[in-house]
């Protein structure tokens, strides 16, 4: 029988995690999201004005429907808005992270070792304003594990090339 052992560590002395002082993706990333919930917001709108005018469907009703979409368009934009100073990443020698939100702060951590592929695209709202997103993709994970959006182009490169030196990858 094997001898198994799973210790409880205390907290008191487990290192501390670096506070990263994190670098601001491209400030017009915020007109491309702008732009983005925009065209939904219409894109809904024009959805609802549609059914409404075709289905004649109880007018309170869909008063109340609408009332929800802005509601819930208002407290995406407040999201957009708000959390967009805190959409910052940071690179450090052993990991890159990425920071982001305001409702719900959200972290990633990904270690270079970790690694398998990284991939530097750009959408057609993006190339307007030259813009860059780099995805990131570990072991067992098919929709990327890491996704920075609003990269200029010399900072999309800097990142990846130190990814591609530190993680030993091949590039495409």
């Amino acid at each position: 029988m094997l001898d198994f052992q799973n210790n409880t560590l205390n907290i008191d002395d487990l290192p501390r995690f670096e506070k990263v002082e994190g670098i601001a993706v491209d400030s017009k990333y915020l007109k491309v999201l702008r732009i983005l919930y925009l065209f939904w917001f219409l894109v809904f709108i024009g959805a609802w004005l549609t059914v409404f005018l075709t289905a004649s469907p109880i007018k309170e009703l869909f008063f109340v429907l609408l009332g929800i979409l802005v509601i819930l368009f208002a407290l995406i934009i407040t999201e957009i808005e708000k959390g967009f100073s805190r959409r910052k990443f940071g690179i450090r020698e052993k990991d890159i992270l990425f920071q982001r939100g305001f409702f719900v702060y959200k972290e990633t951590l990904v270690p270079y070792k970790r690694i398998q592929h990284i991939e530097l695209r750009q959408s057609l709202l993006l190339k307007a304003f030259k813009l860059y997103s780099l995805k990131i993709y570990t072991a067992g994970s098919s929709s990327g594990d890491l996704s920075i959006k609003g990269l200029d182009q010399i900072n999309a490169d800097k990142i990846k090339a130190q990814i591609l030196k530190v993680a030993d990858i091949d590039e495409d």
